[in-house]
């Protein structure tokens, strides 16, 4: 008997919780239903406006903030060529947060008219420029084909000379200056030394980060050291060689 009496004690104790969990649940989902947006903050935009986003997730204050899909917001965000990456979160108080992490450029393509026309960061991600910022990237002369905000560049080349390009040392940066495709692959032109003019570079069409390494070191040890010397040409292009071309004076 005493054993049945405590079974339902604890049957009793189980329902009393579970009546009490439903109940407030139901509360609660009765007050998340009734908190309105009263403020959409945003952080880490610097060449995605405000306005922009706005305009994308068509949100405005008033709106009931459990009627707001979260994940349906993120996706059209993440849309936009700047964003990188998105996190769209309801706070109880009725604050709308969104917070954007943009793309970072890695360089910037020239358009046909020999004028910046876009940045590109280490994907192949295209962000059209805003003049809200500025980048001190190498260019890169190539005809990549017409821009469209939704579409990445998918020559393989080119996306891994630009995943290069943006693991390159900091110490690098100040030697190059532009990146030419040809029908030979890529050229690059170094920065000049001292006073010298741009050294033109043939890379070919891979292993860009083996020649990098190759091209610094050849830098350090010949052209840094050697102010007399003149290259007209340093090409990359055959397994761990360097041929070289020295202007005769």
């Amino acid at each position: 008997m005493k054993h049945e009496q405590l079974t339902f004690v604890q049957k009793l104790a189980v329902t009393l919780v579970f009546i009490g969990v439903c109940a407030g649940g139901y509360t609660g989902w009765r007050w998340a239903s009734q908190v309105t947006v009263h403020e959409v903050a945003m952080t880490g935009l610097v060449n995605v406006a405000e306005d922009e986003i706005r305009e994308i997730i068509r949100v405005d204050t008033g709106m009931v903030m459990y009627d707001i899909n979260t994940v349906v917001l993120e996706d059209r965000i993440a849309r936009h060529p700047w964003v990188s990456a998105v996190n769209v979160s309801r706070i109880p108080s009725g604050r709308l947060r969104i917070r954007i992490l943009e793309r970072t450029p890695v360089a910037v393509l020239m358009g046909s008219g020999g004028r910046p026309s876009t940045w590109v960061d280490r994907t192949g991600q295209r962000m059209p420029m805003t003049g809200r910022a500025t980048y001190d990237v190498p260019l890169i002369t190539a005809n990549i084909g017409i821009y469209h905000p939704m579409q990445r560049i998918e020559h393989e080349s080119t996306l891994e000379l630009l995943d290069t390009i943006s693991r390159l040392p900091s110490n690098m940066d100040a030697m190059i200056s532009e990146f030419i495709r040809t029908n030979e692959g890529w050229d690059l032109r170094l920065s000049p030394a001292g006073s010298g003019t741009s050294i033109p570079v043939r890379l070919g069409h891979d292993d860009f980060e083996d020649k990098f390494r190759q091209l610094k070191a050849f830098w350090d040890a010949e052209v840094l050291q050697h102010q007399n010397k003149h290259f007209e040409l340093i090409d990359l292009r055959f397994d761990s060689q360097i041929v070289v071309r020295e202007r005769l004076r």
